[in-house]
């Protein structure tokens, strides 16, 4: 089962998209929980900042200079990882306390890097006051922990996101498979129906889903089907076998009719006619049960393993005579010892009437060929002459049942030979392939072993 037919299918387009659906509602709700979060943390670190900023403003208030850089220096002991970082300034840029590189000119909140002592950059929230006339006081705080549980947000839905994607793709291939699995079991028993084994059902499994009622309805179809072929193959074969007890019984009178001297001296080339026409009539009876045995499958039991290749070699030699005495030429390029498994006799017959056909309808001088050979692990045959062929037209048409040529109905026959060829090709598996042989017609028969 290629992976392209997975693709192709219904149920892999539907995974596909509610997978689409679902990543797209995955990436909106990560960027919505990415905000909120995002948005808390900055409000959680900026309150830490304010609260450190209105103590260091009560010292100031409370101590003056003194107090502010006695509190700062006592908060730095407290905070000595540096996740607080502090400054006092005057007015004229004199660093005062702290160890906090510099800060920015403007009182109120802002954002700056500054370089770390192993090389890294880091990012610092960072708010400043003005304290009287004596200067400015900053709070710092390192963003770092912000942006670890940001990005780890980030990598969580980015995570998320990927296998989404990734379930939803596996899952996709998984259901279409089954789907196909399915597709494919309804296909073979379709394609193995088309080939005369109405016996075949389409397998129900018991789930009551759309396939199972599908295959419900198709079994219930064929069965159907099934019924009307036996009924129609029965009346074939009723009207057949009716018809033909009158017409024997109407040949032996002719034969009486004939037998007598009286008779046969007044009437006896319209008596002989008669009966040429009713065993003419007789043989297409007959011809039309044998192919409706063949329709019907009947014959498959008799299919063993033969030669071949004896077979053409038979027909050629019991038709050569005809051939020569027709003025025409019958060629063989028979493989020796090549096998099938088959009716020998149906097998037999079909070829004979090809053989047939090609001398009954080739004019004085044709050449025929019959050849047989393997190829390519299976088997080829091939009627070819250098007749005037057949119109492209009515090449598919020449194997319909009493279907002839125009320039083909002065000559005698029931347009049945080809027919029956269909008949005994179909119930063996046989491809046949009308094709012009520039010129004449050229039959290929490729045999499935």
């Amino acid at each position: 089962m290629h992976l392209n037919n997975v693709f192709r299918t219904a149920t892999f387009r539907l995974a596909a998209l509610y997978v689409l659906m679902f990543a797209a509602s995955v990436a909106v709700l990560g960027v919505i929980a990415y905000s909120i979060i995002s948005a808390a943390l900055e409000r959680r670190l900026d309150a830490r900042i304010a609260g450190e900023m209105a103590s260091l403003l009560a010292a100031f208030r409370s101590g003056g200079l003194t107090g502010l850089e006695a509190q700062v220096k006592e908060r730095e002991r407290i905070h000595r990882a540096g996740s607080m970082r502090y400054l006092v300034v005057s007015n004229q840029g004199e660093r005062l306390a702290g160890q906090l590189s510099s800060v920015p000119a403007q009182p109120g909140w802002s954002n700056f890097e500054i370089r770390e002592s192993d090389g890294d950059v880091g990012h610092l929230r960072v708010l400043t006051s003005p304290i009287g006339a004596d200067g400015r006081v900053a709070v710092a705080a390192d963003r770092e922990d912000v942006e670890e549980v940001e990005g780890a947000i980030l990598d969580g839905f980015a995570s998320a996101f990927g296998a989404v994607v990734v379930l939803g793709i596996v899952g996709g291939i998984a259901l279409s498979l089954g789907f196909l699995k399915r597709v494919e079991t309804i296909r073979r028993t379709a394609e193995a129906i088309s080939t005369g084994d109405f016996s075949r059902r389409v397998p129900i499994r018991g789930t009551g889903d759309d396939l199972d009622r599908l295959s419900q309805t198709l079994n219930g179809m064929l069965d159907r089907i099934a019924e009307l072929m036996d009924s129609l193959q029965q009346v074939s074969a009723d009207i057949a076998h009716d018809l033909k007890t009158p017409l024997m019984r109407l040949r032996q009178r002719l034969d009486l009719a004939r037998s007598d001297p009286r008779s046969l001296q007044i009437n006896g080339s319209l008596v002989e006619a008669a009966v040429e026409s009713i065993d003419g009539i007789l043989a297409t009876f007959d011809a039309l049960l044998r192919i409706a045995q063949i329709e019907a499958r009947t014959r498959r039991s008799g299919f063993r393993e033969f030669d071949l290749s004896d077979v053409f070699t038979t027909v050629l030699d019991a038709f050569a005579p005809s051939a020569e005495e027709a003025g025409k030429s019958l060629i063989g390029r028979i493989a020796p010892d090549i096998r099938i498994a088959g009716d020998r006799e149906l097998l037999t017959q079909m070829l004979a009437n090809l053989v047939e056909n090609a001398i009954r309808h080739t004019p004085a001088g044709t050449r025929i060929e019959v050849s047989l050979h393997s190829e390519g692990g299976g088997v080829v045959a091939a009627v070819c002459d250098n007749g005037p062929g057949v119109p492209e037209s009515e090449r598919e048409r020449i194997f319909r049942r009493l279907h002839r040529l125009e320039q083909s109905r002065s000559t005698p026959g029931s347009g049945l030979g080809l027919s029956l060829v269909r008949a005994v090709a179909d119930l063996h598996a046989i491809s046949l392939e009308v094709l012009n042989a520039h010129p004449g017609l050229q039959i290929v028969i490729k045999f499935r072993t």
